[in-house]
């Protein structure tokens, strides 16, 4: 009986600890634990990644399993949204990881502290020597022009020799194509299936989130963006908007949309949402290079997307992320002067764009 429920408890502990695809704790319970604030990079670079020039770091399991999760992508486990980051990289069991560039490699078990009214990570980090939770274990890779490479997920207790003795040294040099780890088995499936997967960063000298996918070898993909559905917000109602006809015009648009990616089982959010007018007005949201606004602020959670949108006639909808929910509500906040008709603009990674225009 004793091993019986040794074994269950530790399932437990897997299960509860793997419950979100990041971990994140408080500020309290991540210093009582032993991780310190990272500190932020903020440099400047005079460098560009050019588009599509980066060697994925792994060898996706086949044309159906890429991409898992996209760097603009709503999570939310708890009561606490956040951004996905990076790129899910979907790999075989124990699948393995290869430098995509060359640079200076670190290690050490990771945590986040999230702010719950922006959404905006904090990261916080210990050495390998204090030990952590094998799922949260990250290898890190610093370019000279001060770009960092991420890949979280990396199983701590199988890195080759070469790279462990990097990691206890407190880092070193390695070359691109090098062997810097291998995948932890994920312990919780997403739709009936494995999960494995690398998530993968890519944050620039001044510290902001870049997409992987815009910057990597482009992957196939000719289909446009789904709209599943578009609402209204009125001064005095909200309403779906049906057969493309507004009833007077609006001072918000909502967008449900998702992307496929080609074959990819994983919906995916558009990089691009907009709203479009008169020709030369436009609102909305473009992540297709960086985690930011138009304007280069960081994107508030709350402003991107739309959570708890109840209807005139009672119907319910919100923006879900987690292993078994997908939806995407895209906030498209319209000025005074807004104008009819109103052309609404979906593309994707790969520039497959969906364009609806929406008329009195």
């Amino acid at each position: 009986m004793k091993t019986a429920f040794s074994s269950l408890a530790l399932v437990l502990i897997l299960l509860n600890t793997a419950a979100a695809n990041e971990l994140r704790m408080s500020r309290n319970e991540a210093t009582s634990k032993g991780f310190k604030p990272v500190k932020s990079q903020r440099s400047i670079s005079a460098y560009e990644v050019p588009k599509n020039s980066l060697v994925w770091p792994v060898k996706f399991i086949d044309s159906k399993h890429t991409i898992g999760n996209s760097m603009p992508e709503y999570q939310n486990y708890s009561n606490e949204a956040y951004y996905h980051e990076g790129s899910d990289l979907r790999v075989s069991k124990a699948g393995e990881i290869k430098a995509p560039v060359d640079g200076f490699l670190q290690g050490g078990y990771y945590t986040y502290v999230t702010d719950p009214n922006t959404g905006e990570d904090k990261k916080f980090t210990k050495p390998i020597s204090e030990g952590g939770d094998e799922l949260y274990f990250e290898i890190t890779i610093k370019t000279s022009e001060g770009f960092m490479f991420e890949f979280h997920h990396t199983n701590p207790k199988n890195l080759p020799k070469n790279i462990l003795d990097i990691v206890l040294r407190g880092g070193g040099e390695i070359l691109k194509g090098d062997v810097i780890g291998y995948a932890s088995v994920w312990p919780i499936s997403r739709f009936g299936e494995r999960y494995d997967h690398i998530h993968y960063n890519l944050i620039s000298p001044e510290g902001v989130y870049m997409n992987a996918e815009y910057f990597s070898q482009a992957l196939s993909d000719s289909s446009a963006p789904v709209i599943k559905n578009i609402f209204a917000i009125y001064k005095d109602k909200k309403v779906e908007v049906i057969a493309k006809r507004l009833n007077g015009l609006p001072s918000e648009l909502i967008v449900s949309a998702f992307d496929m990616k080609g074959e990819n089982v994983y919906p995916l959010p558009p990089v691009i949402v907009e709203a479009s007018w008169s020709d030369s007005f436009k609102t909305g949201w473009d992540f297709t290079q960086k985690l930011l606004t138009t304007s280069g602020l960081f994107p508030d959670i709350r402003e991107v997307f739309a959570r708890n949108l109840k209807l005139s006639d009672g119907r319910s909808f919100t923006t879900k992320g987690d292993y078994s929910n997908t939806e995407f509500l895209f906030r498209l906040k319209l000025p005074a002067n807004v104008q009819n008709p109103i052309t609404l603009t979906v593309k994707d990674i790969s520039g497959n764009v969906n364009k609806v225009l929406l008329e009195l």
